[in-house]
């Protein structure tokens, strides 16, 4: 009787004990895997859906600042594009006669600034443009600026045809080769003096509308922008109107 007690406490498991303790931990090891799979796939989907708001943020922010600073009714939207003409410095001009030589006192620039655009053959000046077509012409090229007399703090600009001043307030800007920005293929990009770059990706949408052309107020851009997480296919949408402060 001793014998038979000591054989049986030393036995192990039997094969059904173990298959049940196989199953067991495979439903475990299941529950937990999906559980962990969950949580990475969340996590996964949380990343991208902020990475697609962070270049909506970025996209924004960047065409918000350039637009902002265009010269008055240089904008013009065709299709999933809009373009217009950046400013690079602004004055007053002193006197509303048709001249090569235009005085003016600088707003936008100092006068040693305006004095170095001489080494930038691409400037050009404007004063009361009613048209992006107006700025594309270049109709007073920039050929050099010089101080004003006794040291007034005005410069002296020489363009390439008698200034035809149609501006209400006498405002003149010089202004630079165009900017674009453009949907192709899902990606914005922005193109100025033959280059492209890409600003943003999955995007699904760009609508663009230019009010208050040809006024003397502030124009405004509002633009539509629609971006599509790839992993998750959600959409995002986002409705922004940007006001234009040069004016003429």
């Amino acid at each position: 009787m001793a014998s038979w007690t000591s054989s049986k406490a030393s036995r192990g498991f039997t094969l059904m004990e173990m298959v049940i303790s196989l199953v067991m931990l495979g439903i475990i090891a299941l529950a937990i895997g999906s559980y962990l799979q969950l949580g990475a796939e969340g996590y996964v989907s949380t990343v991208s859906r902020e990475r697609v708001q962070s270049q909506a943020r970025f996209a924004l922010e960047k065409m918000t600042r350039e637009i902002r600073h265009a010269a008055p009714n240089s904008l013009a939207e065709t299709g999933n594009c809009v373009s217009f003409y950046p400013i690079h410095f602004a004055g007053f001009t002193l006197s509303s006669t048709r001249t090569t030589n235009v005085e003016l006192v600088p707003t936008i620039g100092s006068e040693a600034e305006w004095i170095a655009i001489i080494n930038d053959d691409n400037l050009a000046l404007a004063a009361g443009f009613g048209s992006a077509a107006d700025y594309a012409a270049q109709p007073y090229k920039i050929g050099r600026v010089d101080a004003g007399p006794d040291d007034s703090g005005t410069v002296r600009v020489s363009v390439s045809a008698p200034l035809d001043n149609r501006s209400p307030a006498n405002r003149a800007y010089a202004y630079g080769q165009p900017v674009s920005y453009c949907l192709e293929a899902n990606v914005l990009r922005r193109k100025s003096r033959g280059s492209s770059v890409a600003i943003a990706e999955q995007v699904s949408g760009f609508d663009v509308a230019v009010n208050g052309k040809g006024l003397e107020n502030n124009s405004m851009v509002h633009m539509n922008l629609t971006f599509q997480d790839s992993r998750t296919g959600e959409n995002f949408s986002y409705e922004h109107t940007v006001q234009v402060i040069n004016v003429l």
